[in-house]
Parts: C-alpha cells; sequence; structure tokens
C-alpha cells in the first residue's frame, strides 16, 4: 500500500518538479546577471548548445526548458514516481523516513533536471537542502550527529577540492549538491556513495573525450553523477538517520 501510495504522490509531485526545473533552468536566458555561483555556460556559439525552441525570453530557449515539452515532463513525473515509490518500499515501515528519503530525491531531480538544461545547480534548492539535511542529522534519534558533520565536511570539502584543483572546471553548484548528500548520507554511507559517484562520471567523461562528443573546454554536467550515486545508496543502504 505504501508504495502505491508513494507511486501516486511521486505523479502528482512530479509535476511540480517539473516546473521547478524549467524555470531554474530558464533564468540564464532570461536575464544577464545569472549568479556567478552557479553553472551557465551559455555561450550561442558552443557547438553543443541543445536545439533551440521559441518560449518567451530575451534569448531563444531549448525545447527541452519550454514548460510546454511533454517530453521532459514525462521523463520528470516517470522518474519522481519510480523514486518515490521505491522510497516507500524501502522505508515502509516508518513514514517519516519515507518522507525525508522522498524529500531527498526531489531535491536530487530537480537538480539533475537544471544541470542537464542549464548546467546550472541553484543555490535557491541546494542552500535549503543543505541547512534540512543539517537538521534532521541532529534531531533524528537515530542519526549519529559526528557521522552526519564529518560526512558532509568529507563529501563536500572532496568536491570543493576538485573545483579548486580544476580551477573552476567544477562548478560550486556541483560543491553545494555535494555537502547535502554529505550531511543527508553521514560519512558511513557518504564515502559509499562518493565512490559510486566518482567512477561513474569518471567513465562518462572519458567516453564523452575519447569519442569526441565533447572536448576539454566543454562543460559536462556532474549532479546527475552526483545525484545517481546518493541516490542509490538512499535506496540500498540507507541514510544519516537511519540504516535501512
Amino acid at each position: 500500500m505504501t508504495v502505491m501510495i508513494m507511486a501516486i504522490v511521486g505523479v502528482l509531485a512530479g509535476f511540480g518538479l517539473d516546473e521547478a526545473i524549467a524555470r531554474l533552468s530558464r533564468e540564464p536566458y532570461e536575464r544577464a546577471d545569472a549568479d556567478e555561483d552557479d553553472e551557465s555556460p551559455l555561450d550561442e556559439e558552443s557547438p553543443h548548445r541543445l536545439a533551440l525552441g521559441s518560449e518567451a525570453g530575451a534569448l531563444a530557449m531549448p525545447r527541452a526548458l519550454t514548460s510546454a515539452s511533454m517530453y521532459r515532463r514525462t521523463i520528470v513525473v516517470g522518474v519522481t514516481a519510480l523514486l518515490f515509490a521505491l522510497a516507500g518500499h524501502q522505508y515502509e515501515s516508518e513514514p517519516l523516513h519515507v518522507a525525508i528519503v522522498a524529500a531527498y530525491a526531489a531535491v536530487l531531480i530537480v537538480c539533475t533536471g537544471t544541470d542537464l538544461l542549464a548546467y546550472r545547480v541553484p543555490n535557491v534548492v541546494t542552500y535549503p537542502a543543505i541547512i534540512a539535511a543539517v537538521t534532521i542529522g541532529l534531531v533524528m534519534p537515530d542519526a549519529n550527529r559526528a557521522n552526519v558533520l564529518v560526512g558532509g565536511a568529507l563529501v563536500g570539502g572532496t568536491f570543493l577540492l576538485m573545483s579548486i584543483l580544476t580551477r573552476g572546471g567544477m562548478g560550486m553548484g556541483d560543491v553545494k549538491l555535494a555537502f547535502f548528500t554529505g550531511f543527508g548520507l553521514g560519512l558511513s554511507f557518504g564515502i559509499s556513495a562518493l565512490l559510486l559517484t566518482a567512477i561513474g562520471g569518471g567513465v562518462i567523461a572519458v567516453i564523452l573525450l575519447v569519442t569526441r562528443i565533447r572536448d576539454r573546454r566543454d562543460p559536462i554536467p556532474y549532479a546527475p553523477f552526483i545525484a545517481a550515486g546518493a541516490m542509490f545508496i538512499l535506496l540500498t543502504q540507507g541514510a544519516a538517520f537511519v540504516e535501512i
């Protein structure tokens, strides 16, 4: 029953998440002074820009960004329903845990969508998510506070170091998302997620470079790999506040 309820909730939530993804992804196209902390390399001359569509705004926008994109909406709603249902299955014994994991999944879905569509991980999502993950980790009865704080510092700090070493090759949006996943998973699970992210991101990056789909100057959205690693751990091992 929990799985079915969460699947229905996921469908309903998916429409809202899709709208949030579209709206947040459009911002770099609609305003020239985009937040420098967000990733938005939208150079019109880039050979890897998405196909342009025709939504209102100063610049023509990729079709996938328009609120009328049924293709994008179907994917977002389907993925949200699936992840919510899986969360309901894995954490069905405790409704509060189901709700928290579903909320974490929503954050990861939005950040994945905006990074794929506009190369940005919005602060309006990551900052509240970080605060919520830290708060949950500190107040939940089964959470180890040191595990939560060290996990966030390690995972987020690793990505911050990578951003510094690559001189901005990895954006600060990715770093903030990594801090969120570190606090949400804690040290014990955060390391596993970090390894999965590194392996998945590294393999795909090599493939893209070798096949010349991308070159070294082209941005590669990393939020999807962070999200995939974190979500896999959430659904198979647990979170900072509970172990499956």
